[in-house]
């Protein structure tokens, strides 16, 4: 007898082989695949009759010991249990509006909606991130980017590695004026509308399709750029270092890329620190999120900021982690090219030789729910983004 265990991502497939009913497909769906959530902070009366109704239902709450003796008032929870407990329960929970347990029942239903990702449409290109990943070529106009800087200052030279992403198959062409880089000062807005603007009026001339993000945090070029061809705002800041990123955002109705930041580029690598780091990334974004469509702005892509106020070890566990943030059923864009950590990992490997550990952190992002990869690198990525779909794809076998 060959006993082999069965992974719930090709479970379907799996059940076709056996000749399961179809009918019957969802029931075994949801008996199989466990969920767990972790709630903060839980009123401990709260905590026990959650742990009492999901025993009752099949599942399990773990809980601080302290609860069932009454010794604190708080609790951490992590609740267990596959999708067909967790309607049980939610439907228990509808008739008890106290303890906090109002709270944990509508977050859970947000949260267990089978929403699927936004489809964006730009430039004539579908982004239908339920089916595909795309990758975001990195075009630094500066002179002193910690990879490429002062490579593509001249128009000519930038169009010309426009051009070279464009023939590799780049998905977006992000187009930058200022460093980012960990102690960079900034530059003025119109040093800034000076590199970018010509660059992006070129890629549109040449390439007339070809969507363009804006690397920006500044409100006029933002604009200046959307005026002259680019589609996409790609915000360091999670438009909240111009107050006036707002308002470009919503009138032009353009995407808009969140990320989370420590402090500024000149000082976030000054010893960051984070009490819960999952958590405080989780309550940002949900705080930028409601914020951002409390204006009508809905058209948002999500980014944890790797090497943003980081150090290697938040980085790595951000990437081991980053299926938590799919819980806000946004595209989650992770931007880790080259990037210090993974030289530090790497017996602190020089920026021209980390193409490797790029990729490897890369389609591990792929695994754990990345829609978009932004990268210095376009063809090794477009090539491991096709061999990533196959084996997600084809890999699964009818073995019939």
């Amino acid at each position: 007898m060959i006993l082999r265990k069965i992974d719930f991502s090709y479970l379907e497939n799996e059940l076709e082989n056996v000749k399961v009913d179809r009918a019957v497909f969802n029931l075994f769906k949801e008996k199989s695949q466990i969920l767990l959530f972790k709630i903060y902070n839980l009123d401990a009366r709260g905590a026990n009759i959650l742990k009492q109704e999901f025993l009752s239902a099949g599942g399990d709450v773990a809980i601080s010991r302290e609860v069932a003796s009454f010794r604190t008032e708080k609790s951490d929870a992590i609740l267990i249990g596959t999708k067909r407990v967790y309607k049980r329960i939610i439907e228990k929970l509808s008739y008890m509006p106290y303890f906090g347990l109002k709270d944990v029942r509508m977050s859970l239903e947000k949260y267990l909606e089978n929403t699927p990702l936004p489809i964006f449409e730009i430039r004539g290109k579908t982004f239908d991130f339920n089916s595909d990943k795309f990758v975001m070529g990195i075009l630094n106009v500066t002179p002193d980017s910690f990879s490429d800087g002062g490579k593509f200052l001249n128009v000519e030279d930038a169009l010309k590695h426009a051009e070279k992403m464009v023939a590799e198959g780049v998905d977006i062409v992000d187009v930058g004026g200022e460093s980012t880089r960990p102690y960079s000062e900034s530059v003025s807005v119109d040093e800034e509308l000076r590199r970018v603007i010509p660059v992006i009026e070129a890629i549109r001339k040449e390439f007339p399709s070809i969507p363009i993000s804006i690397d920006t945090y500044k409100s006029k070029v933002a604009e200046e750029s959307i005026n002259v061809g680019a589609d996409i705002i790609n915000d360091i800041s999670g438009l909240r270092f111009d107050p006036l990123m707002i308002d470009v955002a919503k009138r032009y109705n353009v995407p808009v890329i969140t990320m989370h930041i420590k402090g500024t580029p000149k000082d976030m690598q000054r010893n960051p620190h984070y009490d819960d780091l999952m958590k405080e990334l989780l309550e940002y974004f949900e705080e930028r999120i409601n914020f951002l469509s409390s204006f009508g702005i809905d058209k948002i892509i999500i980014d944890p900021g790797i090497g943003f106020g980081k150090t290697k070890e938040h980085n790595l566990e951000i990437l081991n982690k980053l299926h938590e943030f799919t819980i806000f059923n946004k595209p989650i864009l992770v931007g880790l090219s080259r990037k210090s950590f993974i030289g530090f990992t790497l017996d602190n490997r020089p920026v021209d030789d980390r193409l490797y550990g790029t990729l490897a952190s890369n389609m591990f992002s792929l695994i754990k729910g990345a829609s978009i990869l932004r990268v210095h690198d376009v063809l090794p990525h477009k090539d491991m983004i096709r061999m990533y779909r196959a084996i997600i794809g084809e890999g699964k076998g009818d073995n019939r």
